[in-house]
């Protein structure tokens, strides 16, 4: 395969069988990792290889899909070298590529992947000292899938010769009034290429809400469902399993977005691509859902979609909607996350399926918004005062340092409260709304 070829039909794999790789061929990957440029050619890296499935699995929730590759090839750099300019990171990168390039061209998948949920975990499963990080984590195995090629982003907008020259750009700011609805499309079809990371909820609260939604939608004894907004689909994929035989809608920004949606759900929905104006008639959808979207969107564009959403309920039809409470734990968290400098829109805490500006919604203006755009709150609901186990493990486990504790007292916390969680409610992080017209 020559490089050209290799460069543009090579893939992200996440998917492979369980045929071993041999070992001349891990050897070779690590071969071609060694001719790879380096800083100042000193080639400080170490490589961790993983085969072992014992522990592989043991990995698992510290390393993402590392149970599931058959050969995972950590790099790592002794911080005391080579920090100045990036240049570990340069040389690491450097040595990822040829790996990859050569797997794809002896027909095996690689997965380059940032994300480390438990860095102590894996620092001790791996036995490095204290001085010595990992800086990339590479999975490979022979592949199980054959992922098509994403839409590539347009070169004029990326490309400047001879020096930098001023382009449109998104805002940084993660308040949703400082954006318009084509940004907020452009920006989540950026997101939305590094799609499988939109597949892991935080389980306790997936539990919930999909919960929350299957017993108010059954209630409502719907047959047509509209879902505002999905996103990723993490939700209008539980409707469609909640509601088998319902026949399912959608409205999204973007048609990347809607397709990624549209691959993850067990069987079609109608899309229509929203612009202000739901493309359906007057009173023709039985119920309609909005899963924490009011909060990506700007302030005149929140009532706007309740409008629509209002117009195309038939009489007597129900509105299902869960925000995130500011009168909740979530709005320290913000806070202390702006405080160490996550303050830009790629940091905007947020919670799935929710990509872009994000900014949670006190219960007073989301109650005011719904009774102004025609509807009578029927029913509501808080849950989680304080965050779920899950949730304190999550938010935390990435640390590099002595804060990633933090996640004992809180869970512990978190079950001494679990008796009075009805009392405090009013508080709660999550809360639903079962709206009628």
């Amino acid at each position: 395969m020559d490089v050209s070829t290799a460069i543009r039909t090579r893939r992200t794999i996440r998917r492979w069988t369980d045929q071993p790789v041999p070992p001349e061929i891990v050897n070779e990957l690590l071969e071609c990792a060694l001719w790879a440029p380096s800083a100042c050619n000193m080639q400080l890296w170490d490589f961790v290889v993983v085969t072992d499935p014992a522990i592989r699995r043991s990995l698992a929730d510290a390393v993402p899909f590392a149970d599931k590759a058959q050969v995972c090839i950590f790099i790592c750099y002794n911080t005391r070298f080579s920090e100045g300019s990036y240049a570990n990171i340069q040389s690491a990168s450097a040595a990822v590529m040829n790996m990859l390039l050569r797997a794809h061209s002896l027909g095996l998948g690689g997965f380059w992947q940032a994300t480390i949920h438990d860095r102590q975990k894996l620092r001790a499963t791996l036995g490095l000292p204290k001085d010595v990080d990992v800086l990339s984590t590479t999975l490979f195995g022979y592949p199980a899938e054959s992922p098509t090629a994403p839409a590539r982003r347009d070169p004029s907008h990326l490309i400047h010769w001879q020096k930098y020259h001023p382009k449109p750009t998104l805002p940084s700011s993660p308040d949703p009034k400082d954006w318009r609805l084509d940004q907020i499309a452009d920006y989540q079809q950026a997101r939305i290429r590094a799609g499988p990371k939109y597949n892991k909820p935080i389980r306790s609260e997936y539990e919930a809400v999909r919960g929350y939604l299957g017993h108010a939608l059954r209630r409502t004894g719907a047959q047509t469902v509209l879902d505002l907004l999905p996103c990723t689909g993490l939700y209008l994929e539980a409707i469609a399993y909640e509601l088998p035989d319902a026949e399912l809608y959608f409205i999204e920004l973007g048609d990347q977005v809607a397709s990624f949606v549209q691959a993850r759900l067990p069987r079609p929905a109608t899309y229509h691509r929203y612009r202000g104006h739901i493309d359906l008639p007057d009173a023709s959808i039985d119920a309609a859902t909005c899963i924490f979207r009011l909060e990506n969107l700007p302030p005149a564009e929140r009532a706007q979609l309740l409008r629509e959403a209002h117009r195309v309920l038939k009489p007597g039809g129900a509105l299902v909607l869960a925000h995130i409470n500011r009168a909740s734990y979530f709005e320290p968290m913000r806070l202390a996350r702006w405080a160490i400098g996550r303050r830009d829109v790629q940091y905007a805490l947020a919670t799935d399926p929710s990509l872009g500006p994000f900014k949670a919604l006190l219960p007073a203006e989301v109650d005011a918004l719904a009774t102004g755009t025609g509807f009578r709150i029927e029913h509501r609901h808080a849950i989680f005062p304080w965050p779920p186990e899950d949730e304190a493990r999550y938010r935390v486990r990435s640390f590099h340092n002595a804060a990633s504790l933090l996640q004992f007292p809180v869970a512990a916390l978190s079950r001494a409260i679990k008796p009075v969680e009805g009392a405090l409610a009013p508080l709660g992080k999550i809360r639903f709304l079962t709206l009628r017209k």
